[in-house]
């Protein structure tokens, strides 16, 4: 019997980018330490790891503080600065004309 040869592409391996969330995680001080640093279950960290991504924002701009990763990285989508509308400033007042003298 000899091997059938397979007519599909080769899967794509992930492992093409590093997971920086396990990366921060691990330079945090390891899972235990994350969790308590962001006040949720350990379960919660290592969902972050399986994701790729951390959900809250208050939670990936404290692992991003303690860690060095930037911020960036480790939300994922959920932070895109340019994605962030600019604060709109209330209209100027118009200004006075000399004419009227």
């Amino acid at each position: 019997m000899t091997r059938r040869k397979s007519s599909g592409r080769p899967k794509r391996i992930r492992g093409v980018k590093s997971n920086m969330v396990a990366a921060a995680v691990e330079l945090a001080g390891g899972v235990t330490a994350v969790s308590k640093l962001c006040g949720v279950a350990r379960q919660s960290v290592y969902t972050w790891i399986e994701e790729w991504r951390v959900e809250r924002l208050i939670d990936a701009l404290k692992l991003a503080r303690v860690s060095g990763i930037p911020i960036e990285r480790l939300a994922g989508d959920a932070f895109k600065p340019e994605g962030i509308p600019a604060a709109k400033s209330p209209p100027l007042p118009p200004e006075p004309d000399d004419d009227l003298e």
